[in-house]
């Protein structure tokens, strides 16, 4: 190749997009002029790197299991090279590999197990936990394992025919997010073979896995806002191991400062139960994750992480059972929208925020003696960052003092309910632009489900400019 050649290259694509290889390949084709002979000496051609040089497993992984006690290292063996490996802090998957931690998170899960109640293992790799389940006479089992690599190893623990499902449970926001796009039917396939049961029944089964983001929380608690897909199985019993990072996400107080205590936070506590039931060692579980690519969130929660290079929490979350005493179904896309709106940042104040949606109205709030009076009795996580276990819902909770400089990061999850409550049932709210706003953010994502449907495409694209025409001619 001549030098024009690669100049013509070069011109119309920058090097980053050119391979290396290739570049190399171009470079080295090229006739270097004589006058440009020193400034080529510089540039030195770096050979291929040779993968197969790479260690199969990580060193400090392989040390950790040969030389501590309590750890077998013939258990590597089970789990592919990919796995073996140090991985980001974004993998969503992590397998047990420690056979005394697979027995007492075993005795964890399935004490006061009922005999029909399914109990689901996600990501059971290659089934030390599962091999300990079967030791228990668990009689309905069903295995969500994402690897198909570790299929013949679970069949060889004579499970049932047709509990093993090779799905990515824990990639459920996923699913859920696609079939928006198509209107598919992936995590209702997923699903398929759990019986559907309604709020009010019993506990409908049980879940066992290990996440490492809140994404999977947050479907869950989108599924219940939305009342579609998981929500249809009705209430669950989930034990989850966690990383401190992820449960001070959704067991902070209003304590915690404004990075752990966010808008979500507040949904979950209100949606769900939670008691942290134990600490499980974060080595026990593969694949470990570097230090790479986490400056930020090493800054933001330093403590945290340092914490969870160590020991995770073993959590057990159950929905509420009286939910809809304190917040009715129909509220929740509302009670979900009042808290993303008002809790963008935590330091918005509450009187300037909701005067914004209904003119003054604050009177009300400073003027009402629930939010005047000094109550005698204290909550008992007062000054504790984080909650070992949920509090009772309530939704005659006032906050004391109520003034116009009154921050909603002052409100705790039952105060911030109470707050909805009495908002939605003031007069003008079914004329404020709330309402409006709240019906455009469902039309969007309506929206999204309908772009592909010949049918209803047009008449929600129409649908969406009317709110939005009514939302803009209320505001002015």
């Amino acid at each position: 190749m001549t030098g024009n050649s690669l100049h013509v290259l070069r011109s119309v694509f920058p090097r980053r997009v050119l391979r290396p290889s290739l570049y190399r390949t171009i470079v080295s084709d090229v006739a270097v002029p004589e006058s440009n002979k020193s400034r080529s000496r510089k540039a030195k051609v770096v050979p291929p790197s040779n993968s197969t040089t790479e260690p199969i497993i990580s060193k400090d992984i392989l040390e950790y299991f040969q030389t501590t006690r309590d750890m077998d290292a013939s258990v590597l063996k089970l789990f592919p090279a990919s796995i073996l490996r140090k991985s980001s802090l974004n993998t969503e998957r992590f397998y047990v590999a420690n056979r005394a931690t697979a027995n007492q998170i075993a005795d964890v899960i399935t004490q006061d197990l009922p005999p029909n109640r399914l109990l689901v293992e996600v990501n059971p790799g290659p089934g030390l936990l599962t091999e300990q389940i079967l030791q228990r006479n668990v009689q309905n089992l069903r295995l969500y394992e994402t690897d198909a690599s570790f299929e013949a190893q679970l069949r060889a623990l004579d499970i049932p025919k047709d509990a093993l499902r090779i799905a990515d449970f824990n990639g459920l926001w996923r699913l859920s997010y696609l079939d928006g796009f198509d209107n598919g039917r992936r995590v209702l396939n997923l699903l398929d073979g759990i019986t559907n049961r309604k709020w009010q029944d019993e506990i409908n089964f049980r879940l066992f896995s290990v996440i490492g983001s809140v994404k999977f929380l947050r479907y869950l608690m989108n599924s219940i806002t939305h009342q579609n897909e998981f929500y249809s199985l009705g209430r669950y019993e989930m034990f989850l191991v966690m990383s401190p990072l992820l449960y001070s996400h959704i067991a902070s107080t209003k304590d915690a400062g404004y990075k752990l205590y966010r808008g979500s936070t507040i949904v979950f506590q209100l949606y769900y139960e939670h008691e942290f039931l134990g600490k499980v060692p974060r080595k026990h579980f593969l694949p470990w994750c570097t230090a790479g690519g986490t400056r930020k969130i090493r800054t933001l929660h330093q403590k945290l992480i340092e914490d969870g290079s160590e020991e995770w929490y073993l959590v057990r979350i159950t929905p509420r059972k009286n939910l809809y005493e304190h917040l009715l179904p129909d509220n929740l896309g509302l009670f979900a929208s009042f808290v993303t709106q008002h809790y963008i940042s935590r330091r918005n104040r509450i009187i300037p925020s909701l005067e914004h949606w209904i003119p003054h109205c604050g009177a009300r709030l400073i003027l009402n003696a629930n939010y005047t009076q000094k109550k005698s009795t204290k909550q008992a996580a007062k000054g504790e960052s984080q909650m070992l276990k949920s509090l009772p819902l309530s939704s005659n909770d006032y906050m004391d003092n109520m003034n116009i400089y009154t921050e909603f990061g002052e409100l705790t999850p039952t105060q911030v309910l109470t707050l909805f409550n009495e908002f939605i049932n003031w007069p003008e709210f079914h004329q404020s632009p709330f309402l409006q706003t709240a019906e455009s953010q469902k039309v969007k994502q309506r929206l999204l489900r309908n772009l592909d449907d010949e049918d209803g495409g047009e008449e929600s694209i129409d649908l969406a400019a009317d709110v939005s025409k009514s939302v803009k001619k209320k505001s002015e």
